[in-house]
């Protein structure tokens, strides 16, 4: 199976965003940034959804463990992501990241490499031009073809 690259496109002003602002500016915030950001690379390959699976007693420990966070700490997380319209909770367990689906990129190993490559190609067609350091080639050329009187 070919292997797949994903990457978050966070804008520029991202953290200028009135709910990132508020999130920080929380007892821990910078924690609760820290969470919310590893929840959205953990949710990247189901583009922006997250599962409970029964592993834990309940999501909020579950996602903790999946992290390495404390769970108190991913709790008041969750809190504040669905007060603020970051996460709903759907059926069957699911969870969904709102912003996740419109900030994800994708592509597969095999797409890198002939992008790459297509981008060295160009890049060695640009240096082929050596004009300033060969002169050009105006001599005429003779032609030893006799002519007939």
């Amino acid at each position: 199976m070919a292997k797949r690259y994903y990457w978050l496109k966070l804008k520029a002003d991202w953290f200028s965003d009135k709910r990132i602002k508020k999130l920080r500016s929380i007892a821990g915030g910078d924690t609760h940034t820290i969470i919310y950001l590893k929840m959205m690379l953990l949710s990247l390959k189901d583009e922006g959804k997250l599962y409970f699976e029964g592993v834990e007693d309940n999501f909020a420990s579950e996602i903790a463990l999946a992290l390495d966070e404390d769970a108190e700490n991913v709790k008041l997380t969750l809190a504040f992501l669905q007060r603020h319209g970051l996460i709903e909770i759907g059926d069957d367990d699911e969870y969904q990241l709102t912003e996740v689906p419109t900030i994800i990129g994708s592509e597969t190993a095999s797409a890198m490499r002939v992008r790459e490559h297509r981008e060295r190609k160009k890049e060695n067609r640009l240096l082929q031009c050596n004009t300033t350091e060969t002169g050009c080639n105006n001599l005429k050329q003779i032609c030893s073809v006799e002519r007939k009187r």
